[in-house]
């Protein structure tokens, strides 16, 4: 016999205190928002710190620009897992694989890597390290996704934004 009772109160994790009230308790959702929110707003003072770009030498995309569109979606998404939390009973979430710590780490590897081989080369040799991290064992895949992978990115920021990648010390020594 299955049980189709409702959870009450208590079990859902909203039982009113001694005085009758609720106590206050946010879902991991809602800080995950609070928090991203927050992050937004001080990104945003930051790009008003930005110098201008005088008129005669804009190209492309200004500096202030990518940054606030990147941040109005990031925003939008945050709000949307707003509004699909809202009214949910939360879910018991499993532990963070280590996997993701992995990758956090390569990830900020790439950003130090930035500093002293360039964007280009620092960006292929993550789009190998990760892949390889995650278990794919075809290297041709692998080769293939490092090659195409930060052309493609090269020429979108390139071509289409008009922004161009500061050169590392190794990026300007094979030049």
């Amino acid at each position: 016999m299955s049980d189709n009772r409702q959870p009450n109160q208590a079990e859902l994790g909203r039982a009113p205190s001694r005085d009758g009230t609720r106590p206050l308790r946010l879902r991991g959702d809602y800080l995950v928002a609070i928090a991203v929110f927050l992050f937004a707003a001080v990104v945003f003072y930051l790009t008003t710190t930005f110098d201008e770009v005088p008129s005669a030498m804009a190209q492309g995309v200004p500096p202030t620009q990518f940054p606030r569109l990147l941040l109005g979606l990031i925003c939008v998404l945050a709000a949307i897992m707003v509004f699909q939390a809202h009214g949910r009973t939360p879910k018991k979430r499993k532990p963070v694989p280590g996997m993701v710590y992995a990758s956090a780490a390569l990830l900020i590897a790439f950003v130090a890597a930035v500093t002293w081989l360039g964007v280009i080369i620092a960006m292929v040799l993550f789009c190998v390290a990760l892949p390889l991290l995650w278990g794919e064992r075809r290297i041709w895949v692998v080769l293939i996704y490092a090659v195409v992978f930060p052309i493609f990115v090269y020429a979108l920021f390139s071509g289409v934004m008009e922004v161009r990648f500061p050169l590392g010390p190794l990026e300007s020594l094979l030049r």
